[in-house]
């Protein structure tokens, strides 16, 4: 096993009791705000001596409470990432990188070499991190956690002070570590895509408890039956076979199931090979016909299977080719389709409201 960890600690008002083990390589860890998953990164890390506990990574014990061993957080070999770079502003990129233990060597190695190729740092080296941009720091901050040479690395949401398009470049950096540097990971994140598209195994986190364990893609695709609806947005979470690429047309087409075929936005994924995609349940429109005259590529023959209210609106459980998806729809509109379990209908998608998520 990568990391085996049982943390039980008591605050005022807040208590972590959580039990895991993964070969990982990469464990990502999902919940809202307030749901233990920083407490169990620091716990992991010897930032916090939880009441009781063992924590091992790749069989090597690091903390057995109360009263076995505790080794302390610098001996740990474990490198945090957090959602601020803390980098030393007195010191150019360079001598960032070059303060980790062991760091200065690795840096003039292959090894260093490897994180600045995979980072993108070199070019940064001589500049002050006072002119680095929020992506940049991040990066920094990846590349001084990656050449301390850590047994495992512990990511605290390092994409959630970017604005969206720097989070997808640092995300895609990770993508590009685990596949290259093969380092593994905790991952710590509030967005089902980063889980889907960075972690191998998950667990979800729900008041200080372990609500859910499993594949990313198929723990979040039952969010409701999880209790993990709030978090995903009730998204339709669908891992498919690519069929083929329409470069021409823009798309590439996705196996649905039953010879129903769902055009996503074109991806370079070589056909026979799988692919996560996502859309929201709001960008489903149900028709009793296929309709005419429309933009949009997906008009997917299905069968409502169930409808559940949440709140004032109903979602709609639908049978597409193998797939389930879901549709949010007003009670009014329910009404005047005259849906109900067997009825079926057509589930219109526009591509551009698929989205990649690997």
């Amino acid at each position: 096993m990568i990391l085996e960890a049982r943390v039980r600690h008591r605050f005022r008002g807040f208590a972590l009791d959580v039990e895991v083990a993964t070969d990982g390589p990469v464990l990502g860890i999902f919940g809202a705000s307030g749901s233990g998953k920083t407490t169990l990164l620091h716990a992991l890390a010897g930032l916090l001596r939880p009441h009781e506990a063992r924590v091992a990574v790749r069989g090597r014990e690091l903390c057995a409470a109360p009263g076995g061993r505790w080794v302390p957080p610098e001996r740990r070999r474990l490198a945090l990432v957090t959602q601020d770079p803390l980098l030393f502003p007195h010191l150019d990129v360079r001598g960032n990188l070059a303060y980790a233990p062991g760091a200065p060597e690795r840096l003039a190695g292959e090894a260093g070499a490897r994180v600045l190729e995979v980072l993108r740092l070199a070019p940064l080296l001589e500049r002050g991190v006072a002119n680095l941009s929020g992506g940049e720091r991040q990066r920094v901050a990846l590349g001084r956690a990656l050449l301390a040479d850590p047994a495992l690395l512990l990511l605290d949401e390092p994409t959630s002070a970017l604005d969206a398009e720097l989070s997808r470049d640092v995300l895609g950096l990770l993508l590009v570590a685990k596949r290259e540097l093969g380092v593994p990971m905790v991952f710590v994140t509030h967005r089902a895509a980063e889980l889907l598209a960075l972690a191998d195994d998950c667990a979800v986190l729900e008041s200080g408890r372990i609500a859910a364990r499993g594949v990313p893609v198929e723990v979040l695709k039952r969010p409701r039956a999880l209790g993990v609806a709030s978090l995903v947005g009730v998204d339709n979470l669908l891992r498919l076979p690519v069929l083929a690429h329409d470069e021409a047309g823009g798309v590439t087409l996705l196996d649905l199931g039953r010879g129903v075929q769902l055009a996503a936005p074109l991806c370079a994924a070589p056909p026979g090979t799988r692919v996560d995609v996502g859309f929201y349940a709001d960008e489903v429109l149900l028709c009793l016909e296929a309709p005419h005259g429309l933009s949009a590529r997906n008009a997917l023959a299905c069968e409502v299977r169930a409808l559940d209210r949440v709140g004032h609106e109903l979602l709609a459980e639908l049978a597409v080719g193998d797939a389930s998806v879901r549709a949010r729809l007003t009670p009014a509109a329910a009404d005047e389709l005259r849906l109900a379990p067997g009825t079926r209908g057509v589930a219109v998608v526009k591509t551009a409201a698929i989205h990649h998520l690997g």
